[in-house]
């Protein structure tokens, strides 16, 4: 039971009932009197008699007074209301219901806040007068459709059987908005209602005062869908990738984390893991109180490309989201062609024992690398197209057959790695590699320098800024490349061109060149232990190996965790693509279109209508020279603090309001129904009744 005004403001015209009296002081007679005994009896008459006139007097100034009082809470609108109350009476009125159908509302109230939220907006629909209008306003709503009032309950009821649930966190600026919005038509009694669970992740970062345009006199009652015993809350907080790539063949790690929101231990919690709707793995993990912890899974996969996956929490009365999507680009085994310019019958003594072992340091298939071993006469025949990367280790000659197939393949986007030796003809790799226009190789090579033991050459600067080394920004890795002692290598003019790595006396170890869509890497010495004791150096192995993934393109692969529900999907693709459509397929099978649009030297889009959790597929006009330019999929995940069932208090809720006057209600009293009684008519006929006795006083007394 309560009672508030609908027009607050004119309650500062009270202070006019202080008129009357003002006007009676004024008015007062000031008489100087003087003392004469023989007048001592009529005045004790009169005394008598001005007794009762005082009393008219005050009894016509209280009429006065109470007068001007009940007409300024007449301009006021004084409601009476008891329970939750329905719409005001007293002409028709416009009602705009702002219903919370964020994904929060999923778990107030065990699974049936919802389901209590729709009821009572059904309720207090079901209680529109005859001339009363109403518009239902969903916090979560992918459409563009203009909202209007309507008078039809009917329709407003199709209307809310028609709200789901959405996989997002709520916009009350934008609903509220939306509400402000279609109440700007005249009406004598304008409400916004607004059902939702409180949850702080939606309210924290609202405030009213913030939107650019609001009615501080249309008042604001929200309907609290409170959960009254908090269900065990938990939710992923973050996949993450354990380890560098996502190769096939090999062993794939990842890491769940999950937070519990909750003030008490989850036991028993079951983690599962599928990848490619296929199950792969399931752990049993606890949560301590407000805690976080870790869920491991480590997977193969059998073919290179994109993987869709998920990680699952399952428990009973598990309120938060339950499930965090992700996508896995997985590549293939880099194939490596390793052409040995000095053979030996003995395979430790062989020119490519330690490059091989680098690359694939187990010998089996635990490594991303897949090394394949020729001599010179059998590199001049090999199918150079079925390998990303060669490495040349000390061939002496080029040959002529293979030497426009090689430099195909570097231009087409291969990677080449030259090692130089003692049975290197550096005339001939100038010839043919680098007085060739355009020149392959990344510098001429000079003279051959040997050193004794004695002068040992060292290596003096490494070039961090290199994708290619930097690893060796690790110190350890740093400290043993540059232990690295050198007997022999060939100097090269590097044409101005600032080398990889370069030894103490300046001279040029290792430089690089791009050749088309290539690239290539000259090394000055041997790759095996003939010049230099880098293979048996600790970095050696990340050497090698970050030198043939950077030639192959650098390609790794890798876990994305894609966007938040709501947010906008960017995508860059070569400018060729500007002015063509990419096609999107959304969880729920729709499909959409979005145009790519230059943006400096690319082409680029922004996908909005991120409004369900869930895999998206993506498709595009793909040149043929360009087949991996956009990943097929991309995952889409409700926002984590969505998950948190941590209420906002009544008092911050009414603060984020002001200046509206809000009221707070549990949705209970909805149920309980109630009524509002608009005072005006009494008001008025009490106004009616003091000005007439007023006036037959006065008439009585002083007529």
């Amino acid at each position: 039971m309560s009672l508030f005004f609908l027009n607050p403001l004119y309650l500062f015209g009270l202070m006019a009932a202080s008129l009357p009296v003002i006007i009676h002081l004024l008015n007062r007679r000031r008489i100087r009197r003087i003392r004469f005994p023989a007048v001592k009896f009529i005045l004790l008459s009169q005394k008598r008699i001005s007794r009762t006139k005082r009393l008219r007097h005050w009894l016509l100034l209280a009429l006065r007074t109470a007068a001007i009082v009940v007409l300024v809470l007449l301009l006021a609108r004084p409601i009476f209301q008891t329970g939750a109350g329905l719409f005001a009476s007293g002409g028709p009125s416009s009602v705009a219901l702002v219903l919370d159908n964020s994904l929060s509302m999923t778990w107030s109230r065990d699974g049936e806040g919802f389901k209590q939220a729709k009821d009572a907006a059904a309720r207090l629909f079901a209680s529109l007068g005859a001339g009363d209008r109403a518009a239902l306003i969903p916090t979560n709503t992918g459409s563009k459709d203009p909202i209007r009032l309507k008078r039809e309950k009917d329709v407003l009821l199709r209307d809310l059987e028609g709200v789901k649930i959405a996989d997002g966190s709520a916009d009350f600026g934008a609903a509220l908005a939306r509400a402000y919005d279609v109440l700007r038509e005249p009406a004598s009694g304008k409400e916004i209602w607004v059902v939702t669970d409180a949850a702080l992740t939606d309210w924290d970062r609202f405030s009213l005062a913030a939107l650019k345009q609001y009615d501080p006199a249309v008042p604001v009652k929200v309907i609290k869908v409170a959960t009254k015993e908090t269900p065990p809350n938990a939710a992923i907080r973050e996949i993450r990738l354990r380890g560098q790539d996502v190769n096939v063949g090999l062993p794939t790690e990842i890491q769940a984390v999950i937070t519990n929101f909750g003030a008490t231990e989850i036991k028993d919690l079951v983690v599962q893991l599928r990848v490619d709707d296929q199950p792969k793995e399931q752990k049993l993990v606890a949560l301590a109180p407000r805690g976080e912890t870790e869920a491991n899974f480590q997977f193969v996969l059998a073919r290179p490309g994109s993987h869709t996956a998920a990680v699952t929490l399952k428990k009973d009365r598990l309120a938060g989201s339950t499930s965090e999507y992700f996508t896995l680009q997985a590549e293939d085994k880099i194939k490596v062609l390793v052409v040995d310019g000095d053979p030996q019958t003995s395979l430790v003594s062989s020119e490519t024992f330690f490059l091989t072992r680098a690359l694939n340091p187990e010998g089996g298939g635990a490594s991303p690398f897949v090394p394949t071993v020729v001599i010179p006469e059998g590199f001049a025949t090999a199918p150079l197209d079925s390998y990303q990367a060669v490495v040349l280790c000390n061939v002496p000659a080029i040959p002529d057959s293979a030497l426009p197939r090689l430099k195909e393949f570097v231009r087409r986007g291969g990677g080449l790695l030259v090692f130089v030796g003692d049975r290197v003809q550096a005339e001939d790799y100038n010839r043919k590699l680098y007085d060739t226009s355009p020149s392959i190789l990344p510098a001429r090579l000079k003279d051959k320098r040997l050193v004794s033991a004695s002068a040992l050459e060292k290596i003096e600067r490494i070039d961090l800024k290199h994708p290619a080394l930097a690893a060796f920004s690790d110190p350890i890795l740093a400290d043993s490349l540059k232990s690295t002692r050198v007997a022999g290598y060939y100097r090269i003019d590097a044409a101005g061109a600032a080398p990889v790595v370069a030894l103490g006396n300046g001279d040029a170890l290792a430089v690089e060149k791009k050749f088309g869509t290539g690239r290539v890497v000259l090394v000055a010495t041997a790759a095996d232990r003939d010049w230099s004791d880098l293979p048996v150096k600790t970095a050696y192995l990340p050497l090698v190996q970050s030198l043939v993934s950077y030639l192959q393109g650098g390609k790794k692969g890798a876990l994305e965790t894609g966007v938040a529900v709501g947010e906008a999907k960017k995508f860059y693709l070569p400018a060729a693509y500007v002015g063509k459509n990419l096609k999107i397929v959304r969880p729920d099978q729709r499909e959409r279109e979005v145009a790519l649009a230059a943006d400096g030297d690319k082409a680029a889009a922004a996908f909005a209508e991120n409004d369900f959790a869930g895999i998206y597929r993506v498709s595009a006009p793909l040149a043929p020279d360009a087949p991996a330019a956009l990943a097929p999929v991309y995952p889409v995940n409700p926002p984590f603090l969505e998950s948190r069932l941590d209420a906002i208090s009544d008092a911050e809720l009414a603060a984020r309001l002001r200046p509206a006057r809000a009221t707070i209600v549990p949705v209970e009293e909805i149920a309980k129904g109630g009524s509002r009684s608009d005072l005006a008519l009494p008001l008025l006929l009490v106004l009616i009744l003091t000005l007439v006795s007023e006036g037959w006083l006065a008439q009585r007394f002083y007529g």
